[in-house]
């Protein structure tokens, strides 16, 4: 088809949920980057998107992949400007480069609503994703090890991080 129109980045909006949740679950059943077993109906992600700082990708008028950054804890008063990012991308679109794009205007709306930080937590079997986050120079603070078990199965977990803002610098340790 010719005129197909090129990626473009923008805020989720209400009409996306049913592709939101159409994409999530491609991400539970694929087994490689959630814990979920549990299909999102799109209620769930309708909430998402009125709760969280959510980015889609359209690639030809479709939504090709998306990113959320949601609370990183539900004691957002001590983690106050510390958000969860996750991210799906739909499975004829994975590898091409969306996820670099996402992450990246992710941080920009992340840092736009407030947040000062981004973590992450990646299934270490997850080599795709474990490279793209250390391209786009996030920190790895370390391994969870059985942090949980998919499908009877423990699973280990990388987690990242990547300061937001010009008050990005080096991290203050104590002399403890």
């Amino acid at each position: 088809m010719s005129g197909a129109s090129g990626p473009a980045i923008r805020p989720a909006a209400p009409a996306d949920a049913a592709r939101l949740a159409e994409i999530f679950n491609q991400g539970v059943e694929d087994r490689v980057a959630t814990f979920e077993t549990r299909l999102a109906e799109a209620e769930d992600a309708a909430r998402w998107i009125s709760e969280d700082v959510v980015v889609v990708m359209e690639r030809d008028g479709e939504v090709a992949g998306w990113a959320k950054a949601g609370p990183y804890s539900d004691r957002d008063h001590y983690y106050d400007g510390v958000r969860e990012a996750t991210m799906y991308v739909a499975r004829e679109a994975r590898r091409q480069g969306l996820g670099r794009e996402l992450l990246g205007a992710l941080a920009g709306a992340a840092r736009e609503a407030g947040a000062h930080k981004l973590v992450g937590k990646i299934f270490t079997s997850n080599e795709p994703s474990i490279a793209l986050v250390r391209g786009l120079g996030w920190r790895e603070v370390g391994v969870h090890l059985r942090h949980g078990k998919l499908d009877g199965e423990w699973k280990d977990v990388l987690v990242v991080e990547k300061l937001l803002g010009d008050e990005v610098g080096e991290p203050m340790l104590s002399s403890r």
